[in-house]
């Protein structure tokens, strides 16, 4: 029956509106990861593909953050500060209640931006939150980890919020959050992003089964690999990561599949994934994974606050405010993995370049693997020397900045054959 629906869902092309921003999430407690510190992930989805990081000196902190890169801005989608305070959001279509017009609606980049700017802990975040001017113009999930050990869902719109501790029990029994584009405290009639929720907790239910003592093997890679590259439908009941060769073989898939409710999707503009740091440890330690641009058409790079602007410069805007980074993922994934040959061709996805490499061409996940196996153990060798008090912050951050040449050299060469 699984096949069938599949099959129907394919050949048919049931197409759905789905609204323009819808990201996925997920908070894992510091209580429930093998190192002990919290990660705070997202897959963002928006019309705005063209996306950078930027490094700001706020009100009373420095912060790095995701932004549209079509302008100057102060919005951040998602990002880190120097006290170790994480945040991220999603957007949530059913929490709103009021005639607010949508003029003076969307604002959640602006708020993020000045939360980074004066929030150390969540504590800071809810006075910030009982302070913040209303309306304000918001409907959205926001997700924030501290570097005391805090990891908290906040469902917030004009003139409330509400709080999902995930480090109690009672709230998140397995130490975990998943949350897309619907509120629990809201309207029901009105979840979107359900299908994506599903899958996302599905990959995180295997994983927990998996877990020693209550603790799982889990960091802010292991989500981004697991989550923004995953073409699991827990709706259709396929994972393509798993079961390619099978349904191939089979006749049941050909390679390409409709667009519709994986966690990557064609409106997948980046990827933060944050990995948070122990109470009593430095906040500077914490690092942001982030992937600028569609997940399996780029590598994912370690991004840190440090004392001052130490960004790659291909990963923040050019003269024509374009990330070079996000600009070549951008050509990878128009060419290769949404082609747009066929009149409905946006909506249809090339999964076989992705997991499995066409016109004798590595898969693009191969490639995404080989670069960051050599990004990621550079980078490891030396952040776990400065953690560890071994080498001092001037030598973690000279070599942090020397090394980002090599991880744009590395990336062109892994994704040599579609660069081309």
């Amino acid at each position: 029956m699984k096949k069938i629906l599949s099959f129907i869902f394919t050949i048919c092309g049931i197409l759905v509106c789905i609204p323009s921003i819808s990201c996925t999430s997920v908070i894992v407690s510091g209580k429930a990861t093998k190192s002990g510190r919290p990660v705070i992930f997202k897959n963002r989805d928006t019309g705005n593909l063209n996306n950078r990081v930027n490094w700001k000196k706020g009100e009373k902190y420095s912060f790095i953050g995701l932004e549209n890169a079509s302008k100057t801005t102060t919005e951040e989608w998602g990002g880190t500060n120097e006290a170790g305070f994480c945040i991220i959001n999603t957007a949530s279509y059913n929490i709103k209640d009021d005639d607010v017009p949508d003029s003076k609606m969307d604002n959640e980049g602006v708020l993020m931006y000045k939360a980074l700017g004066v929030c150390a802990t969540i504590s800071d975040f809810e006075k910030f939150l009982d302070e913040y001017p209303r309306p304000m113009g918001v409907e959205t999930n926001f997700g924030v980890i501290d570097a005391e050990g805090g990891a908290a869902y906040y469902e917030v719109n004009n003139t409330r919020w509400v709080k999902y501790d995930v480090n109690d029990p009672a709230v998140a029994p397995r130490g975990y959050r998943v949350q897309t584009n619907f509120s629990e405290c809201g309207r029901r009639e009105d979840y979107q992003g359900y299908e994506r929720y599903l899958t996302a907790s599905a990959i995180m239910d295997d994983l927990w089964k998996t877990a020693v003592d209550g603790r799982m093997d889990i960091d802010a890679m292991w989500l981004v690999n697991n989550m923004s590259r995953s073409y699991r439908h827990e709706v259709l009941g396929v994972d393509y990561n798993k079961n390619y060769d099978r349904m191939a073989e089979s006749g049941a898939f050909n390679g390409t599949a409709v667009d519709q409710d994986f966690i990557p999707r064609r409106i997948t503009s980046a990827v933060i994934s944050m990995d948070g740091v122990k109470k009593g440890e430095n906040p500077l330690h914490t690092v942001m994974w982030t992937t600028l641009g569609y997940p399996a058409a780029v590598v994912t790079l370690p991004l840190m606050v440090c004392d001052s602007d130490r960004l790659p410069e291909y990963v923040k805007s050019t003269g024509k405010n374009h990330s070079l980074l996000c600009d070549i993922a951008m050509n990878i994934k128009m060419k290769n993995i949404f082609p747009d040959t066929l009149s409905n061709g946006k909506h249809y996805v090339r999964i076989d370049a992705v997991l499995k490499g066409i016109n004798g061409r590595p898969s693009l996940l191969d490639c995404c693997k080989e670069a960051e196996n050599d990004i990621v153990k550079s980078f490891d060798k030396y952040y776990s020397n400065w953690v560890s008090g071994k080498i001092s912050d001037e030598k973690f951050y000279s070599k942090y900045v020397s090394d980002q040449g090599e991880w744009l050299k590395t990336y062109r060469k892994e994704f040599d054959t579609y660069i081309k």
